[in-house]
């Protein structure tokens, strides 16, 4: 399985909440640093970014580093133009983002799993609903099926008919299909809520989907990053 995946992480140094977001001390470490460390001890990892501060920091770890366009409109985006780059025959491309510290070798190796299913060339991860994800204006809550198929994405909770999961930002696509997404045109639906997934399944593509139990904490506050840096010293 190793032999025909790899993993990209995206990561941009603009963010409208948190400028500069990958390179955020964590207890000692960059973040996006932490992030690849876990990843590459799944798969061969690259670091896909917009600025060469970030490609330094992981360079000067010893990792693969790729500068992508600072016109990337979205993680898939910049997945792609790396891949495009990478010599490799890799039919299983993840999608782990740059801002996810607390990412698991557990959820990375999940997923993989899903990804080796034939009939499956999109993949993610969900997992249950707590009570303080009501709170967050920035969760993604996913309709599901029995059989893992995601039949749709919103912020809303409400939106939600069939069995009702949040959504954790991880993606595996096979690669045959990546220049495909990236050429589809951006959908209502997407722009309103702000879901790039959205634009997938309103082009017919099937999203499929595991249950993951303890999801780590995604970065888009000064709250957040407060949160995980307690929860790092923890440990």
């Amino acid at each position: 399985m190793i032999n025909s995946a790899i993993a990209i992480i995206p990561a941009r140094f603009g963010s409208t909440r948190l400028q500069g977001k990958p390179l955020l001390d964590i207890n000692g470490k960059p973040m996006i640093v932490r992030v690849w460390e876990v990843v590459r001890k799944v798969l061969p990892t690259y670091v896909a970014t917009d600025d060469s501060r970030i490609a330094d920091v992981i360079k000067r770890e010893g990792g693969n580093a790729i500068l992508t366009s600072v016109s990337c409109e979205n993680g898939t985006a910049r997945v792609a133009e790396a891949f495009a780059h990478i010599n490799t025959d890799s039919k299983i491309v993840l999608n782990i983002q740059g801002d996810e510290p607390m990412v698991s070798e557990t959820d990375i190796n999940i997923l993989l799993t899903l990804m080796q299913h034939e009939s499956v060339k999109i993949g993610t991860l969900v997992t249950s609903i707590l009570k303080e994800d009501h709170q967050s204006g920035s969760n993604c809550y996913v309709d599901r099926a029995d059989d893992g198929k995601c039949h749709d994405f919103s912020r809303r909770i409400e939106n939600s008919s069939l069995k009702k999961y949040r959504h954790v930002g991880m993606y595996g696509f096979d690669s045959s299909i990546l220049d495909e997404l990236t050429s589809l045109k951006p959908t209502n639906r997407e722009k309103n809520e702000r879901l790039e997934q959205l634009r997938w399944i309103e082009n017919e593509y099937e999203i499929y989907s595991s249950v993951i139990e303890t999801p780590g904490i995604g970065v888009d506050t000064y709250e957040d990053l407060k949160k995980i840096r307690k929860e790092l010293d923890r440990i």
